[in-house]
């Protein structure tokens, strides 16, 4: 059985275009394709408190956390084995003033730690999760590369593929689902020309 984590970070649900596109993805899946589904603004995430930050710095230098600190460092660690123990990841990512959602940016941060999802030696970071990762971006307006260039308002990929290489996540394909602003007409022609794709790298998870 393959475990693939679906990480929403919408808090629109089935009416958001990128979790429309998702559903593609997902309907796609092979029988043998465990979807396990993690709703960021549902999740009720910890905060970083004093006690997360002082385990995570006790964590890296090997000493013993107090009891506080321990309590709260097992909240991240549950996040992060639910994390790194998946074969494959989908990410339903909608843009917000030009970058991601704040609830996935304190996911990304609650996570990624040295010696929990990443180590580092004389030759840079490796990743110690492992898997192919499918990244949804739904965009209101034409965020894509213009002459060959990254849109200079586009801060949803080059941000998310610098984390997902931290990680060790590999390969990573990213479907855009943009132009959401101009009406539901605009948007399913989209998600119909995204439709291959999606279907695609739904077939290679299995």
């Amino acid at each position: 059985m393959t475990n693939l984590l679906y990480i929403n970070a919408s808090p629109r649900g089935e009416l958001s275009a990128a979790n429309q596109a998702a559903l593609i993805f997902t309907d796609a899946l092979a029988d043998s394709v465990q979807v396990n589904r993690l709703d960021l603004f549902d999740a009720k995430l910890p905060e970083v408190t004093l006690e997360i930050t002082a385990a995570k710095m006790k964590f890296a230098m090997g000493l013993d956390l107090n009891d506080d600190e321990a309590k709260q460092w097992t909240a991240i660690t549950n996040l992060v084995t639910q994390f790194v123990e998946a074969d494959g990841y989908l990410f339903s990512i909608p843009m917000w003033n030009f970058s991601i959602p704040y609830k996935l940016k304190q996911y990304i941060d609650l996570i990624t730690h040295p010696g929990l999802t990443f180590t580092s030696d004389e030759n840079g970071p490796k990743g110690l999760a492992s898997g192919q990762a499918t990244l949804i971006y739904s965009r209101g307006g034409d965020y894509s590369p213009k002459d060959g260039k990254p849109d200079p308002f586009d801060f949803q990929s080059p941000y998310m593929n610098a984390w997902t290489r931290l990680v060790g996540l590999d390969p990573v394909s990213e479907v855009l689902v943009q132009k959401t602003m101009a009406g539901p007409d605009a948007l399913n022609e989209t998600l119909n020309v995204q439709k291959s794709q999606l279907v695609s790298l739904a077939k290679e998870m299995g």
